[in-house]
């Protein structure tokens, strides 16, 4: 493996890191959302 692939490699599951950690965030808040609706 190159030097240059390692270097695009590790930003890409970075990237790929903070994106599923993104999408969680988001379900989650769309879980309390749902929940606080229900409560009214």
């Amino acid at each position: 493996m190159s030097p240059l692939t390692a270097v695009m490699i590790a930003p890409l599951i970075v990237w790929i890191g903070v994106f599923l950690y993104m999408l969680r965030l988001d379900l989650q808040v769309k879980e309390l959302k749902r929940k606080q609706d229900s409560t009214k």
